[in-house]
């Protein structure tokens, strides 16, 4: 089968690892787009294990040169839908269009889930009684460049929507995100891990999950549950396998914040992804820090609006850049919308790169490594 997994803007490099590592053919890669090859079977174990990928599709149908919408209605009607659609499901259809001739894509949703239905019934439209109890069957038609892709969605919710976040707190950092920057780090499990402005706690959370081998949807159910696609039974045993894969071993994750009320919320999703007891959450004042020996590995999101007067925001980062300076045996990366760091750190000792969280653009700092390339390859060899 032919599959499409979609990741946020410049998280590309780690998504197209994760498949890589599997064996996986890939056949090509885009902007936020990684298509690959391999059976059916693997529809189960991707969207188990996934960290930093958004959503898993099947591409049931593809062609060139779709320009006019009696060419997408023949590709869609073409389709063998009874082979997926075998009883009545709700039918959500969904559609991106990006430089194609074929632009609006409330057209495209409509023509979609006609040809869908119409091929489903022969047409006879009186037969299609859609149960709204049953799961949804969502279908995505992706125009690139007037190149068509009809797409299962096989992942129901997006997959940075962890089970564990029951509570939020202001400008939360993406998970897929927060995983990619833990995993980027090279952190070395039976070392510490420092997060000093844990504000929405996901990067504590995450390299915990990472640490203990959780896999990040093992709480969760997916549309392609109810797809007769896999095996019957084949999905709890995967499940019941990933379970007895995760490490009952502790680690040493210390996260800090100055408000109390955020600790408080962060314990709570730390109980609830079954990690509390490997992450120590510390009321703390980030100026601490400026006196303390601190090494190791340093993940972070400090905050940048929300919460900080533009005055307090600038002396933050003063304080940040000092306990950088300081601990030179401290290996860290830090993302931030706040654009003034450039101004107070030395940017020379550091590498920057643009990424997004949700829809801001921030900016992502980290260590320069001599042998930094190597180590990142680490985590993909295991």
């Amino acid at each position: 089968m032919k599959f499409l997994l979609t990741c946020s803007a410049w998280l590309e490099s780690i998504a197209k690892s994760e498949v890589i590592k599997q064996w996986w053919t890939i056949s090509e890669v885009k902007d936020r787009l990684v298509f690959f090859e391999w059976e059916k079977e693997l529809i189960a174990k991707l969207n188990l294990w996934s960290r930093v990928w958004n959503k898993l599709y099947i591409v049931l149908n593809e062609w060139k040169n779709i320009d006019t919408f009696d060419k997408l209605y023949d590709l869609v009607y073409n389709t063998d839908w009874k082979k997926y659609l075998n009883n009545p499901y709700p039918i959500v259809t969904k559609a991106t269009s990006i430089k194609s001739i074929i632009s609006s894509t409330p057209t495209i949703q409509k023509i979609t889930k006609k040809a869908i239905v119409d091929k489903v019934t022969n047409k006879s439209w009186d037969l299609m009684l859609e149960d709204s109890n049953k799961p949804i069957f969502e279908v995505f038609s992706f125009f690139i460049e007037d190149s068509a892709y009809i797409l299962l969605n096989t992942s129901w919710e997006t997959l940075y929507k962890r089970w564990y976040k029951t509570d939020t707190w202001e400008a939360p950092i993406k998970e897929s995100l927060a995983a990619w920057i833990v995993l980027l780090s090279n952190w070395r499990f039976q070392d510490n891990f420092y997060d000093f402005t844990c504000g929405s706690w996901t990067i504590a959370i995450e390299a915990a999950m990472i640490a203990k081998n959780i896999a990040p949807w093992i709480f969760r159910h997916f549309s392609f549950e109810n797809r007769n696609l896999l095996p019957n039974g084949y999905f709890d045993n995967l499940k019941n396998e990933a379970k007895s894969k995760i490490y009952s071993k502790k680690y040493n994750i210390i996260a800090s914040d100055i408000d109390e009320d955020i600790l408080n919320k962060a314990k709570i999703n730390a109980k609830n992804a079954k990690v509390d007891d490997s992450i120590t959450f510390i009321k703390k004042d980030l100026r601490d820090y400026k006196n303390e020996k601190v090494s190791w590995t340093l993940v972070s999101n400090p905050p940048y609006w929300l919460r900080l007067k533009n005055l307090d925001i600038k002396w933050l980062y003063r304080d940040i850049n000092i306990i950088l300076d300081k601990n030179k045996d401290l290996n860290w990366w830090i993302i931030t919308a706040y654009t003034d760091f450039d101004n107070i750190i030395n940017l020379s000792k550091y590498k920057k790169r643009k990424l997004y969280n949700w829809n801001e653009m921030c900016y992502f700092y980290s260590k320069k490594f001599e042998t930094n390339t190597k180590k990142q390859k680490k985590y993909f060899n295991k």
